[in-house]
Formats: C-alpha cells, structure tokens, sequence
C-alpha cells in the first residue's frame, strides 16, 4: 500500500504495541496536536455553563469506562499519544472521545464520491471524500500502521485522536470514508455514554475489517451515540451506509457511482435529517458532485476525481472546495482519493485547491 500526502511531514508511519504506535504519533505530531487541543478546550469554554461543563466531564468519564470494557487498547494508544507529545492525558482523551463536538452540536460537513466501473475510464474503483468544519482548522495527519497480523492500514484523522478518522484504505483493498449527519430532530440520550461510542469508531472498523461486507457487519452492532453517512469499498462491491445509532440503512451504486454529503437519502431516515432550508450546503454540494459524475460518466479517472475536489462551484461555502469567509460557512480540513484497486491513498490536507498544486510532479506517480 503506497501513501502519498501534499504535506509529507503530516505522514506519520506506526509501528509496534499499541503504546508504541501513539508514542511515535505524539512525538511526531506534538505541535499540531497541540493546536487541536486548545481548539476542542476553546469550544467546550464557549458552549458551556459551569454545571454543563460538569455534564460534559460526567459523559467524558462514562465513556472511557466503556472504551477500556471493549477497546482497552485504544485508551493504551491514547496514553502513549499523550507521553509522547508531552500533554495531559485527559486532554488527549476528550479529542478521542469527543464530547466537545456532540455536546456543543458542532456539525462535521463532509463530502463523498465513489465511481466504479462503468463510471470511469480506467476499470479502477476510487472513493473520494472531503472533510469541512465550521468552527475551528482542526489540524490532520494520515496514520500509517503495520499491524500484527501482517496487514497495514492508513487513515487521515485529527492529530492526537485515533476514534474518529474521516478516510481510511487498508493493504487488504477496503476503503471508506464518511460524513456527519446531524439535525435538532436526532435526539442524543446522554445514559447512551455509558454504551456507545460518542461518534462511529471508524478506527476500530478500519482495523478490523476483512471487506465492504465486514465492515457493514461490524457498523450495524457497533453502539453510537450519532448519525452518519459512510460510504465504503472493496475491489468487487460498494456500498453506502446510512446509519442511525438504532439502525443501519445500505445502498448500492447506481451505474457504479455513489455520493453522499450531510443529508439521508432513505425517505424514512430523511424526515429526521437536516432539510434543505437548515442545511442547504450538503444539497447544494450533493447536486454539484451528481451532475459532474453523470456529465463525465464512463470517463473517470484519479486526476478527474482529484480536479472535482477543487470545485468552486457556490463559493465559499456551497462548494465541494469550502472556504469560511467573514466568520460564516465552514472550511474543508483535507481530501482524500482512494484507489481501492491498486491500493493507493492520495491526501491533500487544507483547502483541495491550494493542496493539489503541491502535489505536482507526483501526480503521475500515483497511478
């Protein structure tokens, strides 16, 4: 499996016990994780009263008494990010377990397109996806793991956390990616702290996954506290997961393309997600992404993919490229082009369209 990133210094290569792997992230991502900190410490200060502030902690300790029931070594990797960075452990623990994002209602608008055969031109299958945040230039590294049992992953996540990450590939040919769906009528029971995960683990799913049907498997009886879009991907199927902490709702490609943004497509899981008039980037960014697919369909290539990325199509914040302006809108953090068939994983970190330029003379290496 072969990474390619924009900012090389931001690819981080692990290996090792899982306190190992977070030593080695930690050290290496010490400054930008410790910018990520003082963002996720800025929001909880500016969304919350004293006793919420006291909820808010109540929740983060819930729902590390659940992490080390299921997944103890992630609160392993955790404490090795923070010695290795040099920072608190609790700190590095409220990135991973976000409480900052669900607590304060702070939407992750992201973008995802998947073409396949008969939609391109190269026979390849490739899943792209942006990440765009409103509040905050939340600093991303892509994580590169040798795993025990012989098999590597990549993923680009937030630096100091490892729970949430937007994309990943795997050496196995499994890539997803995801977007966050989120609506005043989604109603988060806060005892759920106790037996779910805050946002979708997309780390342990990753990790453990053999395939596009394995992780769908494992999604459906993964406990969440949130909603979200996934799209995911093996060399000979796709699928789109659109899931609810109570179920799971799957789509398969339509002419071999699949897109999502922050909004359900399933008429019953759509009455709870954010309409048109509450969230009308992601329709705006949904119509764009599906009439540039069907417009070049059967012609798809990475390049192709990569140029659709830098749209500016409803600048600044309509677009698939989003730019916050006059403290309105949100930004996009990175994106990522998977090709699942050659198992290669190309990540522009910032905004796509100042990023790809400094991928050139690489470009033609990647495929």
């Amino acid at each position: 499996m072969e990474c390619r990133v924009s900012s090389p210094e931001s690819l981080i290569r692990l290996i090792g016990t899982p306190r190992e792997q977070g030593r080695q992230h930690g050290s290496r991502a010490r400054d930008a994780i410790y910018e990520n900190l003082a963002i996720a410490q800025r929001a909880l200060a500016r969304n919350s009263d004293r006793s919420s502030a006291v909820e808010a902690e109540r929740l983060l300790v819930a729902n590390e008494a659940y992490a080390a029931r299921c997944a103890p070594e992630i609160l392993e990797e955790i404490g090795g990010i923070a010695e290795g960075a040099g920072v608190d452990y609790r700190d590095v623990l409220r990135l991973n377990l976000p409480v900052f994002l669900v607590w304060s209602f702070m939407p992750l608008d992201c973008s995802q397109i998947l073409v396949r055969p008969p939609a391109v031109a190269d026979g390849r299958t490739y899943l792209a996806k942006t990440r765009d945040v409103g509040f905050a230039r939340l600093r991303h590294v892509v994580l590169q793991r040798c795993h025990s049992e012989g098999h590597e992953t990549a993923e680009v996540s937030v630096a100091g956390s490892i729970t949430w990450p937007g994309s990943g590939l795997t050496s196995r040919g499994l890539a997803f990616s995801t977007s966050g769906v989120w609506s005043r009528r989604m109603t988060f029971a806060p005892e759920a702290a106790r037996t779910a995960w805050l946002l979708t683990n997309t780390g342990l799913l990753l990790r453990d996954s053999a395939d596009a049907a394995d992780f769908a498997d494992r999604l459906r009886v993964q406990p969440r506290w949130t909603s979200m879009n996934l799209l995911v991907a093996d060399d000979r199927s796709a699928v789109a997961l659109e899931a609810m902490p109570d179920r799971v709702v799957a789509a398969r490609p339509a002419d071999g393309v699949l897109i999502r943004t922050n909004h359900f497509l399933d008429p019953e899981l759509a009455q709870l997600g954010p309409r048109r008039d509450e969230n009308p980037s992601s329709y705006y960014r949904f119509s764009v992404a599906s009439r540039s697919v069907q417009a070049s369909h059967g012609r798809w290539t990475h390049d192709a993919l990569a140029d659709l990325l830098t749209s500016h199509d409803g600048f600044p914040d309509l677009s698939l490229c989003r730019h916050r302006v006059d403290g309105k809108g949100s930004w996009t953090l990175y994106a990522s082009i998977a090709n699942v068939t050659n198992r290669r994983f190309t990540v522009l970190l910032g905004n796509p369209c100042q990023a790809l330029p400094a991928m050139a003379g690489v470009r033609d290496q990647i495929e």
